[in-house]
């Protein structure tokens, strides 16, 4: 490919970053839409006795409707809100509404003991805090501590070649563990939304696959996760993901190793969810389809030519859509940043 044709190309992709609305759009938050992996490793995959460590922040807000609890009457304690937060509550009308802010903190760990198999864990600590709102009443409470720790097992079943493959295919699994607090009492109530966990063992299983090229590599990735009945008689809904990425080191599309540090990527992350289930009926305000467009940025930090060198990884999910989603939700971007280093 020539340089004036990679420059064209590199060029139409930053007016599309810059172009794409920042708009919000509705879906549930539990099962946040991507693929770990992809945003840990990017297109790469770790050789026998590799072991990478990686650790996330991410953080987004969401707005639906009110989700009943506790018995009748039952409230928290009343927060103080800033002017800002006031005037968006009272535009929202007489609506009940759940304002949900929250932060996440994962370290995934990933281990490869023999070729083709990767294990992975993921210890996430949630910062969540809720306001609910009922007409002039606002409720506001916080919780913070362990989430579900998860444990992944990739297995890679087909490549095009032993040494430095360009393409292959893997099989996932997943299972989720009931670590975090899932009953905690805050302010007078219990909130499934509020928990750091939800009390349940969840599973998971799919399919990724990785192509690589001169000037860049091509990833893909499709995953099936079902969730259990957790604490406070409250079921998220199961959840399909598929995510389509592509990363271009800069410096091998320009023939230019100065630019070596720098890897810009974008990718189309789905979900499809259904509907939560409270009490054993559905939950009307949960639930249904999101599609995101992710740019990312990945930079690999100078000083460390003779061996292997850590990583900052920094990307937004800007919803693309919110016209496929089930009842009353609204969500903003969601933020991510992160280090990794491998060894």
């Amino acid at each position: 490919m020539s340089t004036l044709i990679r420059s064209l190309l590199f060029g139409a992709c930053f007016v599309i970053l810059l172009g794409t609305p920042a708009r919000p759009a509705r879906a549930c938050s539990v099962c946040l839409a991507g693929d770990p992996s992809f945003s840990a490793q990017g297109t790469t995959a770790q050789a026998q006795g590799d072991v990478s460590v990686y650790l996330e922040a991410r953080g987004w807000s969401k707005r639906s409707g009110h989700l009943p609890h506790g018995e009748h009457g039952e409230h928290g304690e009343h927060g103080e809100h800033g002017e800002e937060e006031e005037e968006e509550e009272e535009s929202l009308g007489e609506r009940e509404v759940e304002k949900n802010d929250s932060r996440r903190l994962d370290l995934f760990v990933s281990w490869t003991p023999i070729d083709r198999l990767t294990f992975t864990i993921d210890v996430p600590w949630a910062f969540n805090e809720v306001v609910e709102i009922e007409g002039d009443e606002r409720t506001h409470s916080t919780e913070a501590g362990l989430g579900d720790i998860a444990l992944q097992t990739s297995f890679v079943f087909w490549r095009n070649r032993e040494i430095l493959p360009s393409t292959w295919v893997e099989g996932r699994a997943f299972l989720k563990l009931p670590s975090g607090q899932s009953k905690q009492k805050v302010d007078g109530i219990r909130d499934p939304h509020l928990q750091a966990g939800t009390g349940s063992w969840d599973f998971g299983f799919g399919l990724a696959a990785t192509h690589k090229l001169d000037w860049g590599s091509f990833y893909s990735s499709a995953f099936y996760r079902v969730n259990a009945e957790g604490s406070l008689d409250y079921e998220f809904g199961d959840v399909v993901l598929l995510n389509l990425g592509g990363e271009i080191p800069l410096g091998h599309f320009f023939g230019a190793p100065r630019l070596d540090y720098f890897t810009p990527g974008l990718e189309l992350n789905f979900r499809y969810s259904e509907k939560d289930e409270v009490h054993g009926e559905f939950f009307e305000d949960s639930g249904g389809s999101i599609l995101y467009f992710t740019p990312s940025l990945r930079i690999r930090l100078p000083g460390f030519e003779n061996r292997a060198a850590p990583w900052l990884r920094v990307a937004v999910q800007i919803p693309a859509s919110d016209s496929w989603l089930h009842g009353f939700q609204d969500e903003d971007p969601i933020w991510f940043a992160g280090i990794g280093y491998s060894f």
